[in-house]
């Protein structure tokens, strides 16, 4: 059913205090062995060398030449581990992590390396939980033992390290594109390079090229629940919703379930007004490890409506939840997506105490970079610097938060000293990753040019974010667009289609807090235009 021409199978048979491994490969269309290997080992300790040693036979006579034996080959207990104990903890750690259960996953993860702390790949593994997580700062750290402990493993294994090793701690970002791309052409029939190319196109808004690497990773491991999540993702961002609901429900005809799926079908049926769908989507998350997630979706969607008071109230709890499961860095990012929020609605009251509570638990780039944004936004230009300078220094290689995310911070900081020619210039630097901040430059770069007096500008960059509404499509920015293009229209003497951009705005907030600055900015400017 998955086209395999061969398949390796094996036992391992205890004899006393003795243990007999045997590897067989089997010719997949008929069932008919096509070579047998047996080894012996003397204790339990010595199953995995046995175990290498049997591989290593098999593939010769298999017809594998030795040059490219040698070329591949670790031994196995120095590419994995020697216990066969830890390995036992790490198979039951990456049986969690692909059925996309990552929290369950970490874990047995980390007992293998408790077991034994050279094993370079459960270090590699529990760095790309963490990362799945979002917990940053977790994934560096194991990603950097990983990195230390390279030249212990096998080729294939030293290329999923050094791509961790690029993605989680120095952020390098061509290298570790770089990297997946050797890693694919290498071992063509891994599917891991094309799940992470997927994983890193959807974060960067090339939705087109993760459509391309999605199917890839399906392809070479259907049973793998990480694939179809990054394709439906892919078909979100493109606006595609009935092709992402598609292939959701093929995963789940197959029992593959993810809160990433979940959090998919939730934000489609948002943008359909399906209030029971929503609900579903939540209610299946509710009480799982992760459940804090479901309070993050609700707190968009009040935030997207203007209901600022219940946006807190979900973040609150979300806070909360994260806090509880000992998840220190999620909960900064939970923290911090507040003060963003609140800056962007124009209430400074609680954004300092806000991004001290976050900076307090994180120093993280991304905690960092958002309390920026927010202070920034709000005039607190000295601690904005501080952060920016505390950032550049820390993690000068990092493409994304030079290239991205401290430009926009930048930008910020320009536009509200009254200079929108500089931060429109700041913002030329992100164009290559702009979808990485998916509706944040775009709407940035509009307020720049309303500010300039550039009408049509603005408008084409407001619009931007209206053609876009898959790529985040529960973000306040959304509706904020419609303002936006409100006041490019006014600006431009269009006076009709200032009025319904201005009336499209107020349809979407009907129900927000009547007290958000940003909404009374917009009724003021709507009654001048009467």
């Amino acid at each position: 059913r998955q086209g395999l021409k061969a398949m390796l199978v094996g036992s391992i048979a205890s004899l006393g205090n003795h243990y007999v491994i045997t590897l067989e490969a089997m010719n997949a269309q008929t069932g008919d062995a096509i070579g047998r290997e047996q080894a012996e080992a003397e204790n339990k300790e010595q199953v995995l060398h046995a175990l290498g040693e049997a591989a290593m036979k098999l593939r010769e006579k298999l017809g594998e030449s030795l040059q490219s034996i040698q070329k591949f080959d670790a031994r196995i207990e120095q590419a994995t581990t020697s216990s066969l104990e830890a390995f036992k903890a790490f198979s039951l750690g990456v049986e969690q992590q692909l059925k996309g259960k990552y929290l369950e996953a970490i874990p047995f993860l980390k007992r293998a390396t408790e077991i034994d702390p050279n094993f370079a790949l459960a270090y590699a593994r529990m760095a790309s939980m963490y990362y799945n997580s979002r917990q940053y700062d977790l994934a560096a750290e194991a990603s950097q033992k990983a990195f230390e402990l390279r030249d212990r493993v096998s080729e294939r294994e030293r290329l999923y390290i050094s791509a961790g090793y690029y993605d989680n701690v120095t952020g390098e970002l061509e290298k570790y594109l770089e990297t997946l791309d050797l890693w694919k052409r290498t071992y063509p029939r891994d599917a891991s390079p094309h799940n992470n190319l997927a994983v890193k196109y959807n974060e960067l808004g090339l939705f087109d090229k993760a459509l391309e690497a999605a199917p890839e990773a399906i392809r070479l491991n259907p049973s793998s629940a990480s694939g179809y999540s990054l394709l439906a993702a892919a078909f979100l961002g493109l606006n595609r919703f009935d092709e992402a609901k598609e292939i959701i429900g093929q995963a789940q005809a197959q029992k593959l379930e993810t809160t990433a799926m979940r959090r998919i079908l939730y934000r489609i049926a948002f943008v359909q007004g399906d209030a029971t769908t929503m609900k579903q989507q939540i209610e299946w998350v509710n009480g799982k490890p992760d459940e804090y997630v479901a309070q993050g979706w609700q707190a968009e969607s009040a935030a997207f409506s203007g209901q600022l008071r219940k946006a807190r109230e979900f973040s609150n709890r979300a806070f909360e939840l994260a806090e509880r499961r000992d998840l220190k860095e999620v909960a900064a990012q939970i923290a911090v997506g507040g003060a963003m929020r609140d800056a962007l609605f124009g209430d400074c009251t609680q954004v300092k105490e806000q991004t001290a509570k976050a900076l307090g638990i994180s120093q993280r780039p991304l905690t960092m970079v958002n309390a920026g944004n927010a202070l920034a936004t709000c005039g607190e230009f000295s601690q904005t610097q501080t952060i920016i300078g505390d950032l550049t220094k820390r993690f000068p290689k990092d493409t994304i938060l030079n290239k991205v995310l401290l430009p926009l911070v930048q930008a910020r900081i320009e536009l509200h000293r009254g200079n929108p020619a500089q931060a429109i210039h700041l913002l030329e630097t992100t164009r290559p990753y702009e979808g990485y901040a998916r509706f944040q430059i775009a709407y940035l770069r509009g307020q720049s040019y309303l500010n300039q007096q550039s009408g049509a500008d603005a408008a084409a960059e407001f619009q931007k974010i209206l053609d876009h509404g898959g790529w985040q499509s529960t973000s306040p920015l959304y509706s904020l667009a419609h303002l936006g293009r409100a006041r490019a229209a006014a600006l431009s003497g269009d006076t009709a289609r200032a009025r319904q951009a201005y009336q499209d705005f107020f349809a979407l907030w009907k129900d927000a807090d009547p007290d958000i600055p940003r909404l009374q900015e917009a009724r003021r400017e709507y009654e001048k235009l009467k």
